[in-house]
């Protein structure tokens, strides 16, 4: 390795602390459930109540999820070594692949060993140079690199703008195919996309419509199909990426659901599923029993969405700006990167752990806060919450009017 490579890195490294974005592992040991405020800090034994997991129902640490990963371990060992086009597949992949079927109410389902991966994995081989991507300028990076990779001509539309999409799409009848490409849920905004919107202009302008809904399945709609179903479009949608790294288990892994004749292409040419090794069979049986929860109405659907809506009036009573409100997914708008960065040591320091978002995440001097909530939870939790927010204004002046925060909702 090259003295000058190294010198840069450190270099670069050292501005990063030098701004405050430096970005340290906070090592946790954990009981209970992560957002249960089972967490402890592993250097000063706090006790804190976590709003940056993704385990919105707090299925993680259910019992019969625990119980099947154990009884798949012990069938079919910790993992398989091979990718699923050699030895990999398994019948409990096929079993979780007709339960997401079914669940979701598509044609057909591939999985993949996550998110992430289906992300990348969806475009390249569906799309070309003669093609056209036109992504929301909001999308998850993942998206966004999954649409490169495919070497179509990619093109950004506004956010919640159905007229600058339909002008893009009325531009780009050149291409041979045509995708339209959002997030169910927009991670930095905790905005829920207007599917029913995004599928008329689609059907009118013959393009598919491709969206990741990692933070919509399982807590959105009436059945937790995610935002498809919250928008009335389930089968308007033609290819719905996931994970089961959220709410279904927390575990790993992740999904393309959608038209029986693009995921049997998938199949075929998707490279993250040809040359990654099969998902764990511990983490196949965590995600179908998430599921097969969630299927039968068991899930805590009903004390999240309490618990959502008692955070989020209880921040807007306290004079906070408060983006989202409809899903477990909270954004705090602050202001500037320094008020933000006392505002979240503050808030750790009386036991609230939660992320801050900065530029480039968002744009320069909108920092914001985010906070996932979780059905484990407690009353007290949120109560604990609400406290060390209005105490904030001891160390930022960041309040805002209630009404220009009424007015900022999705």
């Amino acid at each position: 390795m090259s003295q000058a490579l190294r010198d840069l890195l450190r270099s670069e490294t050292d501005r990063l602390k030098d701004a405050g974005l430096y970005k340290r592992e906070v090592v946790f040991s954990r009981s209970g459930g992560m957002a249960a405020g089972g967490m402890v800090d592993g250097k000063t034994g706090q006790p804190v109540v976590n709003y940056t997991t993704h385990d919105f129902l707090g299925l993680s640490v259910d019992p019969q999820l625990q119980q099947r990963a154990i009884e798949a371990i012990h069938k079919y060992g910790v993992g398989l070594s091979s990718q699923r086009v050699m030895c990999g597949t398994l019948e409990i992949h096929k079993e979780l692949e007709d339960w997401l079927r079914d669940f979701l109410k598509v044609p057909d389902v591939i999985l993949y060993g996550s998110g992430y991966h289906a992300n990348i994995g969806v475009f390249a081989p569906l799309f070309g140079a003669k093609d056209c991507i036109v992504c929301d300028g909001g999308v998850h990076p993942s998206l966004a690199e999954g649409a490169r990779l495919a070497g179509a001509r990619l093109v950004t539309f506004r956010s919640d703008d159905p007229d600058d999409l339909e002008d893009i799409l009325r531009r780009s009848r050149w291409a041979r195919f045509r995708a339209v490409v959002t997030n169910g849920v927009h991670p930095f905004t905790g905005r829920i996309s207007d599917l029913a919107s995004i599928c008329d202009l689609a059907d009118k302008y013959d393009a598919i419509v491709v969206v990741d809904d990692a933070l919509g399945v399982g807590v959105l709609g009436d059945r937790g199909r995610g935002t498809a179903e919250h928008a009335g479009v389930i089968e308007r949608v033609h290819l719905i990426t996931g994970t089961f790294s959220k709410a279904l288990g927390g575990a790993s892994g992740g999904f393309a659901a959608g038209k029986t004749e693009i995921i049997e292409w998938l199949r075929q040419k998707s490279s993250p599923y040809m040359f990654s090794a099969a998902l764990p069979p511990a983490m196949a049986a965590v995600a179908m029993a998430a599921l097969q929860i969630i299927s039968s109405g068991e899930a805590p659907l009903p004390g999240l969405r309490d618990n959502v809506r008692t955070l989020f009036d209880g921040l807007i009573e306290r004079k906070f700006r408060v983006l989202g409100g409809q899903h477990p997914l909270l954004i705090v708008e602050i202001g500037p990167y320094e008020i933000l960065r006392e505002t979240v040591n503050h808030l750790y320091d009386n036991g609230i752990y939660c992320h801050g978002l900065c530029y480039p995440v968002v744009p320069e001097g909108e920092a914001r806060i985010r906070l996932m909530v979780s059905a484990l939870h407690s009353a007290a939790h949120i109560q604990q919450t609400l406290k060390a927010f209005e105490s904030t204004r001891e160390v930022a002046a960041f309040a805002v009017d209630a009404l220009d925060a009424l007015g900022g909702l999705t």
